[in-house]
């Protein structure tokens, strides 16, 4: 196993090209807008994925009755979530009870879907986007686009969804890795990323009762393709944890090093058929991977490390945002004007990036504007779709971007100026 590592970071920099906003054409001539309408019987719905055929898949919640709550012995409305589409503005969604209980977190072209499976209902029931990324997102999320709140480990099992037939992820690989040893807890498979060929990275996590009695965890990271499974590669480090996979099966997460000189460090890194190839400079250990697309470049996302004079530190985050692109052992920053922070949410196989520009709007306020970033030049998308026939609604202004494909169409939501917040969820179609 060789182990390569980028030059430093800070001549990469240098050299790299720095661009602001500008009023360069970019390849789409015209846009056109689609807004995705409210599912049947929804409480509340997102989108969380686009595919190159346009279709945008996403989940809903609806009322399933009433439950009991304790201490209080209070009946409150109680919901389950179901997988939802658009290919146009009318929601689709299952008609038979077999097809709900899903909330598909990924997808693919082949319309395969992935996510927690749970038929126990639950209190919760927002699903709903931030209006600008918090600081926790600038370390990653469960997401791509990074700004929809939904279930998490809540669901029961992890399923994949192949037309009408479902498959437990949870329970198949707890056949072959090994079902809890802990009273109470079950083992569970993390789906982290999926390519177009159905090949699914993640970690599987089975919790095991340890010497003294408390509850520890053994952790797996593994790629499972065709019903079988391969684990990933962990060379000389501590840990490791797969984010995402491309259609050429590299797949791409971060590397965990303890350090007695010098503080632990986490490293994006690269695994090549399984086996670990390459390596970050430990410049990038402030910045972790959000996705890999099919040309190889990897969209890191982090934080500057610039000190700033503003408060409290999640406020301060934020506005430190940084996101560079990563491919063959080169680093290209997003720069934006004035350099503000640059929270990349979504890249494309042509290397085109959406995301927001963050900077301070008063205190300990963030003011977000969404960009589209492409051959190096970074443009307001606001702008750049109101020259080209996609104007807002009055009274209202985007938010940041949740997906791009690769005919350069955008999933966004838009939001009202004034308190209450009302969102309306679209994709902007690009038209060549």
């Amino acid at each position: 196993m060789s182990i390569h590592r980028p030059t430093a970071l800070a001549a990469l920099l240098a050299a790299s090209l720095t661009a602001g906003f500008s009023t360069a054409a970019l390849a789409q001539s015209a846009y056109t807008m689609t807004v995705l309408g409210k599912p049947t019987g929804a409480y509340s719905f997102a989108p969380t994925t686009l595919d190159d055929q346009g279709v945008v898949r996403g989940a809903m919640y609806y009322k399933s009755g009433v439950k009991l709550t304790l201490p209080y012995f209070v009946f409150l409305p109680a919901y389950l979530y179901q997988a939802v589409s658009w290919s146009a503005t009318t929601a689709t969604a299952p008609a038979t009870l077999g097809g709900k209980y899903l909330f598909p977190k990924l997808t693919n072209n082949s319309g395969w879907q992935v996510g927690p499976f749970n038929k126990t209902s639950e209190l919760g029931s927002s699903v709903s986007p931030e209006v600008f990324p918090s600081g926790a997102t600038i370390y990653g999320s469960s997401f791509r686009g990074a700004n929809v709140f939904a279930p998490g480990s809540v669901g029961s099992t992890t399923m994949l969804r192949k037309g009408t037939v479902d498959t437990d992820l949870s329970a198949l690989l707890a056949t072959s890795l090994g079902n809890s040893s802990a009273s109470g807890f079950k083992s569970r498979f993390a789906a982290k990323g999926m390519n177009n060929a159905g090949a699914i990275v993640g970690v599987f996590l089975r919790p095991v009762t340890l010497s003294d009695g408390a509850v520890g965890s053994v952790s797996t990271p593994l790629v499972f393709s065709n019903g079988t499974y391969n684990t990933l590669e962990v060379g000389p480090y501590q840990s490791l944890y797969p984010i995402d996979i491309n259609d050429a099966g590299t797949v791409v997460g971060t590397v965990f090093r303890k350090s007695t000189v010098e503080a632990n460090q986490t490293l994006p890194a690269l695994w090549v058929n399984q086996r670990l190839t390459t390596v970050a400079d430990v410049s990038l250990s402030r910045h972790a991977p959000l996705s890999i697309n099919n040309a190889g470049q990897v969209l890191l996302v982090g934080d500057n490390g610039m000190s700033l004079t503003v408060s409290p530190l999640d406020f301060e985050r934020q506005l430190r945002a940084s996101s560079m692109v990563w491919a063959n052992n080169s680093v290209t920053p997003l720069v934006s004007p004035n350099n503000d922070g640059v929270q990349a949410t979504a890249m494309n196989d042509q290397g085109t990036v959406v995301g927001c520009i963050l900077s301070a709007a008063g205190p300990q306020t963030v003011d977000a504007r969404p960009f589209i970033w492409k051959n190096g030049v970074l443009q307001d998308l606001t702008q750049e779709w109101a020259s080209k026939g996609v104007s807002l609604p009055a009274g209202t202004r985007w938010g940041c971007p949740l997906a791009i494909n690769n005919s350069g169409s955008v999933v966004i939501y838009h939001y009202t100026s004034t308190l209450p917040n009302t969102f309306t969820w679209a994709r902007i179609n690009a038209k060549p």
